[in-house]
């Protein structure tokens, strides 16, 4: 069904608010965590905690909310999903207690679940021409650079003048709008008659819940009793998942997907993006505001560098995607990244500013100048059949390279004094370096393939 004007520029506001909003989430509570450690006297691990109990269930659930959205209709799902991270937003904004809090973010990092995978089936459902698609999507991947870009700075200012609450209330007008806007001007979805794996979505859940609790307490705890056998349990998890979906009548994971080398190396590549970006931001987060003793609004304007070329270098990208594959595009993001990592491995707290701020640069144009063509490549792998779940695991997979992203750093720099933490920051953007470096050889490999 063709859309007119108006109804494809709302269904693309509502879905670019979507991506914006969760982004937000990431780049504000970053810049809070020097307050929310005052407010509840919260450790490193309980720090962690604040950014993985929201991407760990988004990570979990994000294949679901791709089939959901295919089972069910993308809006109808979109819809659901944002209610729920709006009404878990103001759950976060009253939270009394940093268990309430966490409990809260685990609310919003289920609506965020079902929201973000159904934001890009609706774009891929109502922008039939490939080239409108491309623009919406690169649209669509600005408006998260906007978010992350203006996140900090925004976050830092509301912090410093209206309290750590305010950022999460922030939620609440954003997602009203979306939800009006979609109810309004996007058609029913069309809807695809399949079963979903419950067998496999609870193992892939309990697998990374494992993961995540193991890498993240380990920090705290080192590797005990406890953070080995939640280890033991990821694995045995990892292993009954590949088991049940080789078995099970209606997969999860379908195997013309999961044989799809091209999906499979993007997922790749998208999880190292966050991967990387993320434990970045953790780690400097932590760094600016224990080491250097900068408040919220410093710390967000210290991030200016990494965030504020998200934005342009994902627009033109989309241009530069009608001259150059995308394989030579990412693979160029890529080593741009690696550059500036390089870079960050070097930095102490008596190197130069304009040496840090450079390096953050660099890590910012390259991870932008990529997520569009990875995104395109990865809708253009499959059919739109398969559009919501494919949707569901790049995401998915971003949002897992994101939790391993801010445990593992968090383990590398579970330092009081600054030596120490200085030589696991610099060991964290070394393997931020060479997690990128793989996924170029991945890349060039898939793409030479027939």
């Amino acid at each position: 069904m063709i859309q007119t004007p108006a109804s494809l520029r709302a269904i693309l506001i509502a879905a670019c608010l979507g991506f914006l909003v969760v982004q937000l989430d990431v780049s504000v509570v970053n810049v809070g965590l020097g307050a929310l450690k005052a407010a509840f006297n919260a450790d490193l691990t309980g720090l962690q905690w604040v950014i993985n109990s929201y991407a760990l269930p988004f990570s979990a659930l994000l294949i679901l909310g791709g089939a959901w959205g295919d089972k069910w209709g993308a809006k109808s799902v979109f819809a659901a999903g944002f209610a729920i991270f709006t009404l878990a937003s103001i759950g976060c904004g009253l939270a009394n207690s940093m268990s309430v809090l966490i409990t809260m973010r685990v609310i919003q990092g289920i609506g965020a679940a079902l929201l973000i995978p159904t934001s890009l089936t609706l774009i891929r459902v109502s922008f039939q021409d490939p080239d409108r698609r491309r623009s919406a999507v690169a649209l669509w991947g600005a408006c998260g650079g906007i978010a992350l870009a203006a996140g900090p700075v925004i976050g830092g200012l509301m912090i410093e003048y209206f309290g750590w609450r305010s950022v999460f209330l922030l939620n609440i007008p954003i997602g009203l709008l979306a939800i009006m806007l979609i109810l309004r001007y996007a058609p029913a979805s069309p809807r695809v008659d399949k079963h979903i794996d419950i067998p496999g979505q609870i193992s892939i859940a309990v697998c990374l819940a494992s993961l995540t609790y193991g890498l993240t307490e380990s920090s705290a705890q080192g590797w005990s009793a406890e953070t080995l056998t939640a280890m033991a349990v990821a694995l045995a998890c990892a292993a009954a998942f590949v088991v049940i979906e080789r078995h099970v009548k209606d997969p999860m994971l379908p195997t013309r997907l999961a044989r799809n080398k091209v999906l499979g190396s993007m997922a790749l590549a998208g999880a190292a993006i966050n991967l990387t970006f993320y434990g970045a931001v953790f780690v400097f987060s932590i760094y600016f505001q224990t080491f250097l003793h900068y408040d919220a609004f410093k710390t967000g304007v210290s991030f200016i560098p990494l965030t504020a070329v998200l934005t342009l270098s994902t627009l033109l990208s989309s241009r530069f995607a009608k001259r150059f594959s995308a394989t030579r595009i990412i693979t160029t993001g890529f080593s741009v990244q690696i550059a500036g990592f390089l870079v960050l491995s070097q930095i102490t707290a008596q190197a130069s500013p304009w040496l840090l701020n450079g390096a953050l640069m660099l890590v910012g144009i390259g991870s932008a100048m990529s997520v569009p063509s990875i995104t395109n490549s990865m809708l253009s792998s499959v059919s739109q059949h398969d559009a919501g779940i494919a949707s569901g695991l790049m995401a998915s997979a971003r949002q897992l390279g994101g939790v391993l992203g801010v445990a593992v750093s968090g383990i590398l720099i579970a330092h009081d004094d600054v030596a120490s933490f200085s030589q696991g920051m610099a060991n964290a953007m070394l393997l931020s370096a060479f997690a990128l470096l793989v996924c170029i050889g991945v890349n060039l490999y898939v793409s030479r393939q027939p």
